[in-house]
């Protein structure tokens, strides 16, 4: 009696697993494994010590989650630790901002068909599940966001979802134009809302937007319903990503007017502004071919230093005021007081 209860018991255990993790050694390797499978490629980056990826490891074993994705998917884990796994995902046009990400693939071209950064209100079956659906549904895949965005559509899901997916692939201009459409949706009253506080640490890339901006003159009252320390990581990340993407470029005197005032209202003072900026305005001011305006700009990053200017960051300055000015007197006091001190 007891044989044939147990043979009864045991096919329905093995169908009530969660997902079933590729052993595969490297993206490549489960990349042919999906195409021999003629199943997509789900990825999920993760960092072993990432206490929001730990929160996910319940999710991954329900059962309702396994029959999503192994039946669709080949389903890899790459831990972003590893230097190798660093190239991978440089290869596929991936920058990480955060752990988990979900990426998904077409597995033959490694084209990305979904993608997806989750915070740490975000693992549930609903959303696990919600992220795996639309990559197997052709009209939710990120091919049809361009055309979806352009009809001038407003479905807020949609436009986060892209947000994001831009993000991930590092294109700042279309984030920008997804993130606005999304926030032209929002009533005031709901920008300080979970979701909308989540979606700056995940999705947004600008500083030249009404929720960015709100969530600046509010501080205070963030800082009263969220946690401080995030708030600041929020703003620092939203600093760095304005003065590091493509965009930054495009800034103009406004823009960094703009960027500047804001960092002010956080608390920060002018050298430690001055110090995140110099880059981006001293180069504008050469292609501006205003060099004198560039070098003191130079100046004051450097009297801002809490100690004096090692070999390195000397040679760094020489080669850098010579890949930007043709100025006479520019390169005469580069050469004087930095490149005579570099490395070189």
């Amino acid at each position: 009696m007891k044989k044939i209860l147990l043979l009864l018991i045991l096919p329905f255990i093995g169908l009530s697993q969660g997902i079933k993790f590729s052993a595969a050694s490297s993206l490549q390797e489960a990349r042919a494994e999906a195409i021999k499978q003629n199943k997509l490629l789900f990825m999920e980056i993760y960092a072993p010590d990432c206490h929001v990826c730990i929160s996910f490891k319940g999710v991954f074993t329900q059962p309702s989650v396994g029959a999503v994705y192994n039946k669709n998917f080949i389903n890899y884990q790459l831990d972003i630790r590893n230097p190798a796994n660093q190239l991978a995902i440089k290869q596929a046009g991936i920058i990480l901002n955060a752990t988990p990400t979900f990426v998904f693939f077409e597995p033959k071209s490694m084209k990305i068909i979904q993608a997806r950064i989750f915070g740490e209100k975000d693992n549930t079956v609903s959303m696990v599940n919600g992220i795996a659906l639309k990559a197997i549904n052709p009209a939710e895949q990120v091919s049809q966001f361009p055309k979806r965005l352009a009809s001038g559509e407003k479905n807020p899901g949609m436009l986060i979802n892209y947000a994001q997916y831009a993000r991930i692939t590092g294109d700042t201009l279309t984030n920008i134009k997804a993130m606005n459409a999304y926030i032209a949706l929002l009533k005031p009253a709901q920008y300080s809302s979970q979701l909308n506080f989540n979606l700056m640490q995940v999705a947004l890339m600008s500083h030249d937007n009404r929720l960015f901006e709100y969530f600046i003159q509010n501080l205070s009252y963030y800082n009263s319903i969220f946690d401080p320390s995030v708030v600041r990581m929020v703003y620092e990340n939203i600093f760095s990503i304005t003065l590091s993407s493509s965009q930054a470029a495009k800034l103009g005197e406004a823009g960094l007017m703009k960027i500047k005032s804001q960092m002010a209202k956080t608390g920060l003072d002018r050298a430690s502004i001055n110090r995140r900026t110099w880059m981006v305005e001293s180069d504008m001011l050469f292609k501006q071919r205003k060099a004198k305006q560039a070098m003191k700009v130079i100046d004051e990053l450097i009297n801002s230093m809490p100690g004096a200017l090692g070999p390195k960051e000397n040679q760094f300055l020489c080669d850098y005021v010579k890949g930007k000015t043709k100025d006479a007197i520019a390169l005469k006091k580069a050469k004087s007081s930095w490149c005579l001190y570099g490395t070189k």
